[in-house]
């Protein structure tokens, strides 16, 4: 029976997912279960989503269903209505999901540290946390000690080198598997990455903190194949964690032994905070991923596709470039549409996003300004801002997911202009672009008032077929005609966006 249900986890691991859709599991706070499925469930139906992760606490250990193992969710500070009425929004969510066609797994957060927050957020705090600070990375006081970039000011992250916390996150799980009809689980480590104490001050943990997750996790698996013996049917294991193999063991999360060791199913890739350029990354850790017949999807976040980027063209580039760096679907983190959503009829697969306009770019962070409990699970390489030098070339990548040219719909053309917007230009300065080493003629950036700095952009329209499935090598040269004065002035200029418009006319 064990062999062929491994057989069984193995072939249902593989089963197409177009979209996984993240759900933090607020919109338990309803009054009726009608009210509950309204807010963000019946959306999903009949669209591309085929898995919903569904988060089971309200905040950290206290539950949004009714545990015999943690604090339930009540009032005042854990206003979850349903639960006070009888209702079990977990059961609820599951019946239906399933009763659509659509999968669903319980996720946990296996370190949500919002109630390091002031106010509300800190209200929420869980009795369990407030009766053992010493279960804790820190004190409440670190917040007012240490700025927001900085890992030690989210002090209410548990410590998963006390034996205690390793167990109780096991319980939660263990009774979760044994008591509901759920198809998965997720173990998201990504929100947020903070398990031990080098981490703090952003040091690498060290290999007993390895040995230790991985014994957990063994443990996580072990009782998974047992809850699925018992109902004759899996229990799939996803895991989300930063987006490489290095960064992962930097945290204490030794994935490459996990998947030698087939101790989870399927691979989640990154918090979705740097979604618009990070298909070099996909690739890479796809390439991992598969190495071990292990499907990967890639999270796209609302929490950063803001302003320009809440677009659905934006979203459609960042979904396009998932796809072409190999991994095998989307997944999505903090978008909750009220109402259908076309995203979610569209990101699912190559085909429903060929033919549509996009916005292609390069995401701008600076990592040590970055909320402190992620910088330790960020991987962004080649982002903006950067930095220009007088008379000399500078690269950056911007991927690309598909040929633009090609995949006009019939009737219609590929046209695409390239934004690039720099800070501390004045009259007079120059760039000159390249693109995959096809030059443009010098410009000047458009609205600038005589030798003052300011926020400048260039545009130009770029010949569709000079851009490439995969990655583009946009250069760019600064050359500047400032009026010299004594002592000659720092040249500097930054390169703050960069943005590809495709449109189909």
């Amino acid at each position: 029976m064990a062999v062929t249900m491994e057989k069984e986890r193995k072939i249902i691991t593989q089963r197409p997912r177009r979209i996984i859709y993240n759900d933090d599991g607020v919109d338990a706070q309803k009054k009726t279960p009608e009210e509950f499925i309204n807010m963000r469930l019946r959306q999903l139906v009949d669209t591309q989503v085929d898995t919903v992760t569904f988060d089971v606490f309200s905040s950290d250990n206290v539950a949004a269903y009714p545990s015999k193992v943690v604090q339930i969710a009540g009032p005042p500070s854990h206003p979850y209505t349903m639960l006070q009425s009888g209702h079990d929004p977990l059961a609820i969510a599951v019946k239906y999901c399933h009763g659509h066609g659509i999968e669903f797994f319980a996720s946990f957060r296996m370190n949500d540290i919002h109630e390091s927050m002031p106010d509300n957020n800190r209200r929420r705090i869980a009795d369990w946390k407030r009766q053992h600070p010493d279960y804790l990375l820190g004190r409440e006081t670190d917040w007012e000690r240490y700025p927001w970039s900085s890992p030690r000011k989210w002090w209410a992250a548990k410590d998963y080198a006390v034996a205690e916390v390793r167990d109780r996150q096991f319980q939660v799980i263990e009774e979760i598997c044994h008591n509901y009809d759920v198809d998965g689980i997720e173990l998201d480590w990504w929100r947020s990455p903070l398990f031990f104490r080098p981490t703090l001050d952003l040091q690498p943990a060290e290999n007993e903190h390895r040995d230790i997750m991985t014994e957990f996790v063994r443990k996580i698996r072990n009782t998974t194949e047992q809850a699925g013996r018992q109902r004759n049917r899996p229990i799939i294991i996803a895991c989300r964690i930063p987006m490489s193999v290095q960064r992962c063991r930097d945290i204490g999360l030794d994935v490459e032994r996990w998947l030698k060791e087939d101790l989870f199913d399927i691979m989640i890739l990154s918090g979705g905070y740097v979604p618009k350029a990070m298909a070099p990354s996909v690739r890479r850790m796809a390439q991992f991923g598969h190495r071990f017949d292990v499907p990967v999807y890639a999270c796209i976040s609302a929490s950063f596709m803001r302003e320009q980027y809440a677009s659905n063209e934006a979203w459609r580039g960042a979904a396009m470039n998932v796809w072409q760096a190999g991994a095998d679907g989307i997944y999505t983190f903090n978008l909750f549409p009220q109402e259908s959503d076309p995203r979610y009829s569209q990101m699912g697969s190559p085909e429903t996003l060929k033919g549509l306009d996009k916005i292609y770019a390069v995401d701008y962070i600076v990592e040590n300004q970055l909320e402190g409990d992620l910088r330790p699970g960020l991987v962004a390489p080649g982002r903006l801002p950067v930095e220009l030098q007088l008379d000399a070339w500078i690269g950056v990548n911007l991927p690309i997911g598909e040929d633009l040219a090609a995949n006009a719909p019939a009737g219609k053309e590929a046209h695409t202009e390239l934004s690039l917007r720099f800070a501390g230009m004045v009259a007079g300065d120059q760039v000159t672009v390249t693109i995959n080493d096809n030059q443009f003629a010098e410009v000047a950036p458009t609205d600038l008032a005589d030798h003052k700095s300011d926020s400048a952009e260039v545009r130009l329209k770029i010949d569709p077929h000079l851009l490439q499935s995969g990655d583009n090598e946009v250069r760019i040269y600064l050359k500047s005609m400032r009026v010299p004065v004594f002592p000659t002035p720092e040249v500097r200029v930054v390169l703050e966006q960069l943005d590809l418009y495709l449109k189909y006319e």
